[in-house]
C-alpha cells in the first residue's frame, strides 16, 4: 500500500476511536464533538507531515542514525501529545487551571520515560545489528567460519540466522570448489602420465622402425600391433574424456530405441571373451529372464556393462571367475557384473565413482586395455542414471566385487 494512503487509514481510524471514546465516556454536545474530530483530523494531518519532512530533511543534512531516529520519533510522539492537550484545554474539554497543569507534568514524565525506554530499545537493536553486520563483514573478507550471539525469534534473529546459513553454504561451496581443484590437479597429472605412456611407446617404436634397426617381417608385425594397441587405447581414453565432459556438462542425450537388454549384455560378454582368455579369467552368462524390448540406448548401455567387464577384467588376477548375471521384475532390469579379484576395501567404497579414483594407487596398470584414467565408474554411473536407473555396489577388500546395474524398463 502506498504509504500516504496507508498514513490517511491510520489517521481515520484513531480519530474514529478518539471520538467514539469521547462519546461513550463524556456524551459532549454534537457541536464539541464536531469540533474536537476537526482538531483531531487536522493536527493528525499536520503532525503526519511536519514529521515526515523533518526527519528527511534532517536526514539529508545530518544523516540521522537509527537510534536518533528513534528518539526523534519519540519526542514527536510527545510533542503531539503535548498539544493536543493545550488545545483540547482551550477547548474546555480539560479544566486549565489545575488538570492541564497535572497532565503536562505528566506528559513530561512520559516523555522522559518514552525517550530512555526508546533509546535503551534501540541500543539493545542496533548491538544485535551490529553483531549481523561483523558477521556480513567477515563474509566479505572471507572468513567463513563464523559464529553468531543473536538469539530470539524477531526480524534481527532472523536475519541472523539467514546470514549463519549463507555462511555456512558459502563453506560447503568453498569445500567443493577445492575438492574440484584437487580432482582437476589429479587429471592433469593422470592424464599426463597415462598419455605418456603410450606416446612414449609409439615414438620409439616409430623411430626404430624408422632407422631400420628392426627390419625382419615377424619383428615389424609385433611393432605395428603394439603401436596400433596403443593408438587403440589413446583413443579410448580420448573417447572416455570426451564423454565425460558431455556428462558433466548436461549435454549427453540418449538416443532410445527399442532394444533388448539381455542381447546386448550378451554381445558384450561375446566380444570380452578373448580378453579374459589370454588373462586366463573365465567369464560366465546367465540369463534368468529373457526381457521384453525396452526403450534404451543400447550403444550407451553396452558402453556401460563393458566398462563394469573391463574393471572386473583389471582386478580379477589370473586363474579367476566373472560371473554376469541378467534378471527382470518390477517393472525393472538388472546387470549384475560379480568378480572374484581382489575387492575394494570399505574406505574407498564412497569414492569409486569419484571422477579419476584409484583405490590402488599404488598398482602400476600394464595392461594395455585399461581406460588408463579411472573414468570407467564415472561414466557407467553417469549413463546409468541418464536412463533414470542406478548402479549398486557390493565389495569387501580379499572377496570380490559386485556391481549391480538396475535400469526402468520403459516400453514408449
Amino acid at each position: 500500500m502506498n504509504p500516504l494512503l496507508w498514513a490517511l487509514v491510520v489517521l481515520a481510524v484513531a480519530t474514529g476511536i478518539a471520538l467514539l471514546l469521547t462519546q461513550l465516556m463524556l456524551e459532549p454536545p454534537r457541536a464539541d464533538l464536531i469540533e474536537l474530530g476537526t482538531y483531531l483530523a487536522i493536527s493528525g494531518a499536520a503532525t503526519v507531515i511536519v514529521a515526515s519532512l523533518a526527519i528527511r530533511v534532517l536526514d539529508e543534512r545530518f544523516g540521522l542514525t537509527l537510534r536518533t531516529r528513534f528518539v526523534l520519533v519519540a519526542l514527536v510522539g510527545s510533542a503531539v501529545l503535548v498539544a493536543n492537550i493545550i488545545v483540547l484545554a482551550r477547548l474546555m474539554f480539560i479544566s486549565t487551571d489545575h488538570d492541564l497543569k497535572v497532565l503536562l507534568a505528566t506528559v513530561a514524565f512520559s516523555t522522559v520515560l518514552a525517550v530512555f525506554f526508546t533509546t535503551w530499545m534501540s541500543s539493545k537493536t542496533l548491538e544485535r545489528l551490529g553483531s549481523v553486520n561483523r558477521s556480513i563483514r567477515q563474509l566479505a573478507a572471507g572468513e567463513l567460519a563464523i559464529a553468531s550471539d543473536v538469539t530470539g525469534r524477531d526480524e534481527v534473529a532472523t536475519l541472523a540466522k539467514d546470514v549463519q546459513l549463507l555462511a555456512e553454504r558459502l563453506a560447503e561451496a568453498r569445500a567443493e570448489r577445492l575438492a574440484l581443484d584437487a580432482e582437476r590437479r589429479e587429471l592433469t597429472a593422470a592424464i599426463s602420465h597415462d598419455l605418456r605412456t603410450p606416446l612414449s611407446t609409439i615414438r620409439a617404436m616409430v623411430d626404430a622402425l624408422e632407422d631400420g634397426v628392426v627390419s625382419e617381417p615377424v619383428e615389424m608385425k609385433r611393432y605395428f600391433a603394439t603401436i596400433r594397441r596403443d593408438v587403440q587405447r589413446l583413443n579410448r581414453m580420448i573417447d572416455d574424456l570426451f564423454e565425460l565432459a558431455q556428462i558433466d556438462a548436461g549435454a549427453m542425450h540418449l538416443r532410445r530405441q527399442r532394444v533388448t537388454v539381455h542381447e546386448i549384455v550378451a554381445e558384450v560378454v561375446d566380444a570380452m571373451r578373448a580378453r579374459a582368455e589370454r588373462a586366463d579369467i573365465r567369464i560366465e552368462l546367465s540369463i534368468q529372464d529373457e526381457l521384453p524390448p525396452a526403450m534404451l540406448d543400447g550403444d550407451r548401455l553396452e558402453r556401460a556393462i563393458a566398462n563394469l567387464l573391463r574393471n572386473a577384467l583389471e582386478h580379477t588376477p589370473p586363474g579367476g571367475r566373472i560371473d554376469v548375471h541378467v534378471s527382470g521384475g518390477d517393472g525393472q532390469a538388472a546387470v549384475e557384473v560379480s568378480d572374484t579379484g581382489d575387492g575394494i576395501a570399505e574406505e574407498d567404497l564412497p569414492n569409486i565413482w569419484t571422477r579419476f579414483y584409484r583405490a590402488e594407487r599404488s598398482r602400476a596398470r600394464t595392461d594395455g586395455d585399461s581406460d588408463g584414467v579411472g573414468l570407467g565408474l564415472a561414466i557407467t554411473k553417469g549413463i546409468v542414471e541418464l536412463h533414470g536407473g542406478q548402479v549398486e555396489v557390493r565389495s569387501r577388500a580379499g572377496e570380490g566385487t559386485a556391481f549391480t546395474v538396475r535400469l526402468p524398463m520403459l516400453t514408449a
